[in-house]
Order: C-alpha cells, then structure tokens, then sequence
C-alpha cells in the first residue's frame, strides 16, 4: 500500500480555476496521500507506478444515486403493477440475493467510472446500508458509501410503492427516523414533491406531497438524532415547503425565487443539480425513452426548474452539488461523467469548475471535505488519472485510465457498458 503516482499532471481541485501542474508525484502510504512533490527520483519503499503524461484530479463524488438499477429504460420504478411484483420478488430470500447483486454491481461501476464516493438516496430493505458496512469491513471492493436507507414519504408520495416508506401523523414520521437510525443510516432522505414519472397533471411534475408540517417533523427529528436532510423536490412550491421545514439539500430543484434565494442563505441549503434524468426524457423520442408526450412535457418543466435553479443558485452564492440520479431511465451507473458536462453546458460554468464542483464542492456539501474531494496531503488517496486533459474536453472523463479509492488501484477500469443507452445518449453530446 505504499506506492507513488510518477510524473502526473496534477488539477488538485481545491479551485475552481484551470491550474494544471506538471511533473508531479503523489505518494500514498496505508490508503492516504502522505505527500505531493515535484517529480524525482524513485524513493526507497515505495512502488513506482508509472503515470507520465496521465492527468490526475480527485475521484468523482455523485450526490443523488440508486443503486438497484442499470438505467435501461423501463416504467418500473414509476410505480404501479410491475413495481408492485419487483417489491414482492425482494422480499424473498432469493430475490434479497439479487437485489444485494444488483446493488453491488450498480457500486462497482460507479467505481470503475471514476466516482470513489456514492451518495446512495434511497433503497429498497436497506440493502445499501448491507453494501456500505461490506466496502468498510473490507470484504467487497467499492467506492466509499453514504446511504440513507429507503426515503421518507407519505402515502403517495414519490417512491411509495419501490424505494421509499411512509407515514402520515408525526409520531408515524418521527418513528420512521428513528428506525432508520437503528439500521445505522447516515443521513435521512424525504420526498416533498411528486416526480415527472408519477405526475398526474401535465405541467405539475412536482406536485406537493408533504406539507410543511410533515416535512419540519422528519427535519426536526433527523437533526435531533444527528442526521442531515435530502429531499426529492421538483418545484417551487415544494423548494419553499422543504426549505422552511428544515431540508439541509434540496435534490433536482426549481427557479429560484427571491423568497427562495433568501430562504438558501438563511438556512445554509444546497441546491443538488441533477440534469442527467431529464435530458433523455426531453431530448429522446417517447418511442425510445418508453415513455409518453405527457412525461416528456413534464420532463421538460423539470430540465427547465433544475437548470434555472443552479443557475439562481450559483448567481445567490448558494452551494451547488451534482449528482446524476442513477436508475432512472437512461441514467446509467457509470455516467457521472455526462453530469458534469451538462452541468458546463447548461448551466455554463468552466469545465474546471464543473470538476471542483464535482469533487471539492460535493464533499463539502455531503460534510466529508476533510477526508475527500481534493488531491492533498492527508487526505484519502481518491484519485482518477486520464489519457486526455479533462480540462479541455470534459469528455475525457468518460474512461478513466486508472482509478484510486481509498488507495485501493484499479488498473484500466471497464465499467459493464449498456451498449444501446450510450448509442442513444452520444447523440445528445
């Protein structure tokens, strides 16, 4: 384990500005960066892994990820009777078998992508919080896990019926937190607003599902006992409901407001922009997506919501994160890649912005910047090296030639490929 990266070239991203340095050599000893030094000669004790001409910057952080599914295209997780069956089917011994499979394998190839650290917002029978405590104890290779468990909503809510539990009175809400606090979660993960997939009216993707009160019960519990708040928000009207309850981040957003901008600063929010769900949808004929001129109305008011509100919140000073949402139709598990270049695109920010977005700025957000997020000395060796300077061509993210989790090498990673969901989506670079 101890071992040094040879002659990188180093974005460090502890800024949001293109600072390249070259002739780099980072050493690792027992999983930590121990140094960062100009390129020398080989050190006693150390491997010398050869990386001339490669560009190292921090492991990819992806905020806003399911585990359980691949991104093929599929109205399973909308709800109704096929997700019904899928409920079913993993509450047996064998169905829990290939649900842990499914959400091992979904980890990995985050990993072998470049993210070293996953966000996991929702689950079904808390099967990442099973895959969090193998990666730690060392008995399954993956990326570092933050899981919530199944999210919180009420009846009807979106999730009810696949990943989330629910509740309706305060002591069912409170009690729901604290059995989440058993299973040993790290942070509480609510749903305020309905999605594009389970919308009912055209134009109201986000049609309000807790009501204030609701929402400040699971807040003020999950503080209590020590946890943060995530909650699924696709509106205005839900971004104000969340944020006056006490959400900690709001996932997918909304334009924002004056009032909303205020409401940010006041409570110290994040705003979590995940463009990748609704650009197939928008983007992709309904014949392709499986879905209807309906949703790809609706998923057009999201994609507009999301990226104004990044846009608002950036303008506000308001912390931004990223995450892909992952599972959701052709939202595979190893395009966080695709994540940061919408979010250059659309919300139009730099590519080296776009990358300390997606490692500094998601640490700090997900309150683990002192371990990750950056390429420093006494900090997790979390790294991802590159053939092509991804500051030039944010495409270069794509396919890591090499990457770093906790120390832990993987050598030319070769995510498992979903050969017609890329076809589909390299159409829209």
């Amino acid at each position: 384990m101890k071992y040094v990266l040879s002659n990188c070239i180093l974005f460090d991203g502890t800024e949001g500005e293109e600072n390249l340095r070259e002739h780099v050599d980072i050493f690792v000893n027992e999983g930590v960066i121990e140094a960062i030094a100009d390129h020398g000669e080989a050190v006693p004790g150390y491997e010398v892994v050869e990386c001339t001409g490669k560009y190292a910057i921090p492991g990819l952080i992806n905020l806003h990820v399911h585990l359980f599914g691949s991104g093929k295209p599929s109205k399973t997780l909308s709800g109704g009777g096929s997700a019904q069956t899928l409920i079913k089917i993993t509450k047996t011994a064998l169905g829990a078998k290939i649900l842990d499979s499914m959400v091992k394998s979904g980890a990995q190839t985050q990993l072998a992508s470049g993210v070293t650290t996953v966000r996991a917002v929702g689950d079904f029978h808390w099967s990442d919080v099973r895959l969090r405590d193998r990666i730690n104890a060392g008995h399954v290779v993956g990326p570092r896990l933050l899981v919530s468990g199944p999210a919180i909503t009420v009846p009807g809510g979106h999730g009810d019926g696949t990943f989330a539990v629910t509740a309706t009175d305060e002591q069912g809400l409170r009690a729901l937190v604290r059995e989440h606090k058993k299973h040993g979660v790290d942070f509480i993960k609510i749903c305020v607003t309905g999605g594009v997939m389970d919308a009912k009216v055209k134009g109201e993707p986000g049609e309000l599902k807790m009501n204030l009160e609701q929402t400040a019960v699971v807040c003020d519990e999950a503080h209590k006992l020590g946890f943060y708040v995530a909650s699924h928000t696709e509106s205005t009207e839900g971004v104000l409901v969340a944020l006056e309850g006490g959400v900690d981040t709001v996932e997918h957003g909304a334009p924002a407001t004056a009032e909303i901008s205020a409401l940010y600063q006041n409570t110290g929010s994040a705003d979590i922009c995940t463009i990748s769900p609704a650009i197939p949808l928008c983007k992709l004929d309904p014949s392709v997506t499986l879905m209807n001129e309906f949703t790809q109305f609706n998923a057009n008011v999201v994609l507009e919501g999301i990226v104004q509100g990044a846009r608002g919140a950036l303008d506000a000073g308001t912390p931004v994160g990223l995450g892909t949402d992952s599972s959701c139709p052709f939202v595979t598990q190893y395009d966080m890649w695709r994540e940061v270049c919408y979010f250059a695109k659309y919300v139009g920010v730099s590519p080296a912005f776009a990358i300390h977005t997606a490692t500094l700025l998601n640490a700090r957000i997900a309150g683990i910047a002192e371990d990750t997020g950056s390429i420093e000395a006494g900090k997790c060796a979390d790294i991802a090296l590159y053939d092509a300077n991804p500051l030039e061509n944010l495409a270069a993210l794509r396919t890591p030639s090499m990457v770093v989790a906790r120390g832990r090498r993987l050598d030319r990673p070769s995510p498992k490929r979903v050969s017609a969901v890329d076809a589909e989506l390299d159409k829209l670079l």
